[in-house]
């Protein structure tokens, strides 16, 4: 069996495309399951019946960050595992990644990474596919 897969770091640089968002720091992390992303507020509205979330991407500091409000309502609330054990409840909504030249449909939570380094985080079934991951390298792409 071969193995014809694109070895990554354990830092690459992804576009979100669909967010207008390019060049976004994120961290390898094959010990999460998923992905998340950094927002500071999410918010669930209903108009005429229908649910949707309206949320912002990044901080202020953040040089990619657009003082933009995104509005999704394909959207869907899970409960995750964070990194200190706890279980919290996060908003999950599908999208598409570009990694190292691969365009990914994903699910990423949205999650509160103020505190954290790398605003957005790619867990193992997101690179699964396609990469295997060196801690060795960073920014392979």
């Amino acid at each position: 069996m071969s193995i014809d897969k694109k070895i990554i770091g354990r830092r690459e640089y992804v576009d979100l495309p669909e967010f207008g968002l390019s060049k976004i720091i994120a961290k390898i992390d094959t010990g999460a399951y998923n992905g998340a992303i950094h927002t500071g507020k999410v918010i669930e509205k209903e108009i005429d019946g229908r649910k949707f979330i309206e949320f912002s991407l990044l901080d202020e500091d953040h040089p990619e960050f657009k003082e933009e409000y995104f509005q999704v309502d394909n959207f869907e609330k899970r409960k995750v595992t964070n990194s200190n054990g706890d279980t919290e409840e996060r908003y999950v909504i599908p999208t598409k990644i570009v990694l190292s030249g691969f365009e990914i449909p994903v699910k990423l939570s949205l999650s509160n990474r103020k505190n954290l380094r790398y605003p957005i985080l790619i867990g193992r079934k997101i690179i699964k596919k396609h990469f295997l991951v060196d801690v060795a390298k960073k920014f392979t792409n």
